[in-house]
């Protein structure tokens, strides 16, 4: 009994280079083999990222993860016809979620709200808030005169 054969997916991804791209900050785009092609907004944080790709046939350019090789999602060749249109959307910053923008906070109380939920908790309770204060600059210099106190001692 013999071994099944690949399929012809498994084959072409077989024989497929990996290399690493610096992504052009102006349009997020990378070059291979002298074509552009447009890396997805949510990813136009990274400087450099990895591509793997057969270089005889660039219909199939996939982002790759550096760490597992794993694929992350397919770039395709820029759309010179669609960008000569002008319309752009407006891009979201992708650390802030549009829930946590500072317009959103300005009803509260300047707070964070999960130290606001602490100190409504504290309050209800009764007891002192759990936190540890720093200690006063003149009660370390005092610490520091009585440490040198002993020493001289010993």
């Amino acid at each position: 009994m013999g071994r099944g054969s690949p399929s012809s997916l498994e084959l072409r991804r077989a024989f497929r280079v990996e290399e690493s791209r610096s992504q052009r900050r102006s349009d997020g785009t990378i070059s291979l083999k002298g074509r552009r092609f447009e890396v997805p907004s949510r990813f136009r944080h990274l400087k450099r990222i990895h591509v793997c790709y057969a270089s005889w046939d660039l219909r199939t350019v996939d982002l790759v993860d550096p760490h597992t090789g794993a694929v992350v999602c397919p770039l395709y060749p820029q759309d010179k016809t669609a960008n000569a249109e002008g319309i752009r959307r407006t891009l979201q910053d992708p650390g802030f979620p549009e829930t946590l923008t500072p317009e959103s906070t300005e009803g509260g109380s300047g707070m964070a709200p999960l130290l606001e939920e602490l100190m409504e908790e504290y309050s209800a309770t009764g007891l002192p808030p759990a936190y540890i204060p720093k200690s006063a600059p003149d009660d370390d210099q005092t610490s520091n005169s009585n440490d040198d106190d002993t020493e001289g001692l010993a």
